[in-house]
């Protein structure tokens, strides 16, 4: 292809009036142009430049509609095929669009260059051939059916084991049902492994039942990994196995691969074989498999406490303990015996010892405090949850907490060098003071014979410190504790004072000395306002002495708050104005502020807490109706509106128009797996809201099986967390079930 005929029309593009990531596009002809320059360099730059501009991150523009034709010329020119071959397979897979006129505009604009890209599957080049099989695919149904032919015909001559793999597994994507005679032709022994492994993945994408047939070329593969290494479709595949198995409603199969492909890795391992491989492979799937699965970890754990006794293993069944919230009472010795060693294992065994609640945990942890900061920290984590469950607070334990917290003082005092343990230096250091003052606050009045050792770090670390002496002590026994909380409270950085102040106000009620730091900190517009409004909030009745400060705030040009924490320091300090005055001249302008932000890409967050503002406000917020009931339609941010509109209408079957069972059916179509804790929490305030009245029988088993189906409703998050928070979210949806069904 002649590139003078290719950029023929390319000026005669308005390039400027388009735009992509960085504003005007008028700079993308100048790197299409560069893309197919000599300079191998520049070209490279050029096209990282295209990458970051017309496919920011996944997201399509104008300027990615506009440039695809130049791309796919090049590539069929022989420019960096695969290369923009890849780019022009991501533009059609995306579906974060922005300033599109019509949506799939970027996936129709390489669907017509497809008559350009489809010779390509015959190119000399695996890697082009590989490339243009995945850019075709991400076409989906839309190249078809020119592009599920043109596949079909590359499968039947395409001899290059992991480009034939890619093939099969386009196939699939652009045709699934087309596809599931390539699915069993690739399952046969003949096929090299990397076919057998694809084919074994689209059988599943193509709905086949799972059966023996499968299960013995999972078996007689294994592991799956290696197999697929060189493919365009890049992903572990025992874990994308059962968690597809999983998705389609197959949990029982799911958690059979899982379990045999954990049984063949501690065969293995007794075999002397080397197992790393395969043992690594199976306990990720579980560890994904148990993130989605409420009822896999009970059935997983059993399979993966053998791996317990090779130190070389023990790692993966150690974090599976600490974090599964599964019971493990058969773990405890193999932990308690690696808890005894010297080494970085040791301490983790003893983390999960402590998640497990353990009896043997408190003095295993009181012996090795020093060199067991994982342990710590899992100690720590404890008193975070709701309900706490601290360890227990033993006198040895106790006692060793205290000196860890005196030598931490020390330390801050007068640097020295420190015991060479795994708790010397970084992260871990700095850490320490605030596990070991949050593990005494969990303790409460139990621990009030480390109050000496609080007092003396309270000037090194008063935020961590401030809150457990808040726990801790006792305002009639404990004077010198009261004493150094309000020298601390009277001098320092500000957020060692409202520390120190508000543990004050928790001991004596005394609300003066927050006062005095909350005033000044709310008329200075800073990112962190929003913290100190939600502390005034917190005073209660004693917030009135900073009534003036929190009107004054609402009373500023809604031009000046530009950014979200403006937003969210004016929607804390409509909420405490509302409750200290009722004034709904005063606040309502704030809310509908916020509820503005609905319409913003990013600002869902907010208009969701100007939602639960406006539900405050109750009958007060309904001239906010016309802005809620968009919101329904929107499933980030359906339970907040929908709670807002119920509280706005009390007593109302049809609020805003809206029949109250319509409303039960948005909130359960908004709250789906995958969620984090706070929209899942905030679903079933809204669900409550409602009232039984609201629920036909068969939306009431929706709600039953939030509560205890078998897939985690919570999958956001950070990992380690997740199946914690979907078991506290557990706990509230039981409790809305129960009321919902009176």
């Amino acid at each position: 292809m002649d590139l003078a005929t290719v950029f023929a029309d390319l000026d005669r593009v308005a390039w400027p009036e388009l735009g992509h990531a960085y504003g005007p596009a008028d700079d993308v002809p100048g790197l299409l142009r560069a893309v197919t320059g000599a300079d191998e360099e520049a070209a490279a730059e050029a096209e990282q430049e295209l990458w970051g501009s017309i496919v920011h991150q996944g997201t399509v523009y104008e300027a990615t509609v506009a440039a695809v034709p130049y791309l796919a010329r090049f590539a069929a020119a022989g420019v960096r095929p695969a290369n923009l071959l890849g780019m022009l397979g991501a533009i059609a897979e995306s579906t974060d669009e922005h300033g599109l006129d019509q949506p799939g505009a970027a996936r129709a604009a390489v669907v017509a260059q497809l008559p350009l890209m489809l010779p390509l599957l015959s190119d000399s080049d695996a890697e082009v051939r590989q490339c243009t099989a995945w850019a075709v695919a991400q076409c989906g149904s839309a190249a078809r059916p020119a592009g599920w032919t043109a596949l079909r015909h590359r499968w039947e001559v395409e001899a290059e084991p992991v480009v034939r793999a890619d093939v099969l597994t386009a196939c699939v994507l652009v045709d699934r049902d087309a596809s599931e005679a390539l699915c069993t032709a690739g399952l046969r022994a003949t096929e090299p492994p990397p076919v057998r492994v694809a084919a074994l993945l689209a059988c599943v994408e193509t709905g086949r039942p799972w059966d023996g047939e499968l299960a013995a070329v999972v078996a007689a593969l294994s592991p799956l990994g290696p197999h697929t290494a060189g493919g365009q479709w890049q992903r572990e595949p025992l874990q994308a196995l059962a968690v597809d198995l999983d998705e389609r409603g197959d949990a029982d199969a799911a958690i059979e691969v899982v379990v045999s492909a954990l049984d063949r890795a501690v065969e293995a391992l007794r075999d002397g074989a080397d197992a790393r491989t395969a043992m690594a492979e199976a306990t990720w799937a579980a560890e994904s498999l148990a993130l989605r699965s409420r009822t896999a970890p009970a059935r997983l754990m059993p399979a993966m406490l053998p791996l317990l006794n090779t130190p070389a293993t023990a790692g993966a069944v150690i974090t599976a303990v600490r974090d599964w919230g599964e019971p493990a009472p058969k773990a405890v010795p193999a932990l308690a015996r690696l808890a005894q060693g010297t080494d970085e294992l040791a301490d983790r065994a003893l983390a999960a010892l402590v998640a497990l609640g353990a009896p043997e945990a408190a003095d295993l942890l009181a012996q090795r405090l020093a060199d067991r900061p994982h342990a710590l920290k899992a100690a720590f984590q404890l008193t975070l949850q709701r309900p706490p469950a601290p360890l227990p607070c033993t006198p040895a334990l106790l006692d060793t907490v205290r000196a860890r917290l005196a030598a931490a003082t020390a330390d801050a005092v007068t640097p020295r060098k420190r015991r060479q343990s795994l708790m010397a230096g970084g992260l871990a250091t700095a850490n320490e003071p605030v596990y070991l003052a949050g593990l005494l606050a969990g303790w409460g009045p139990s621990a009030r014979a480390a109050i000496p050792e609080l007092t003396a770090a309270l000037p090194h670390h008063a935020v961590p410190v401030s809150r457990a002496l808040a726990a801790v002590a006792d305002a009639q026994l404990d004077p010198d504790a009261v004493t150094a909380l309000r020298a601390c409270a009277g001098a320092g950085p500000r957020s060692n004072r409202q520390a120190a102040a508000a543990a004050l106000h928790t001991l004596t009620n005394d609300a003066d000395p927050l006062i005095a730091v909350l005033g000044p900190a709310l008329a200075e517009q800073s990112g962190t306002r929003d913290q100190y409004v939600q502390a005034a909030a917190s005073l209660g009745e004693q917030a009135r002495a900073l009534l003036p400060q929190l009107m004054a705030l609402l009373s500023e040009p809604a031009e000046t708050r530009t950014t979200i924490p403006a937003v969210r320091a004016g929607l804390a300090a409509a909420a405490a104005v509302w409750e200290l005055t009722g004034d709904q001249a005063l606040v309502l302008p704030m809310v509908l502020e916020g509820l503005t932000w609905a319409t913003d890409p990013w600002g869902h967050q907010t208009a969701n807490r100007a939602a639960e503002v406006a539900t405050l406000l109750g009958p007060a917020a309904r001239p906010a109706t016309s802005h809620l009931l968009p919101m329904l339609d929107r499933s980030d941010m359906t339970a907040a509106a929908a709670h807002a509109l119920v509280a706005a209408h009390p007593g109302s079957d049809r609020p805003a128009g809206i029949a109250l069972t319509d409303l039960a059916d948005r909130i359960l179509q908004s709250v789906a797996p995958g969620a984090t804790l706070n929209s899942a929490l905030t679903a079933l305030e809204a669900l409550a809201a409602l009232g039984p009245s609201a629920f036909t029988p068969t939306q009431l088993n929706r709600v039953r099986t939030l509560a205890d189906g078998a897939r985690r409703i919570v999958g956001s998050g950070i990992q380690t967390e997740i199946i914690h928070n979907d078991s506290q979210f557990r706990v509230v949806a039981r409790r809305v079930v129960a009321e919902l069904a009176h």
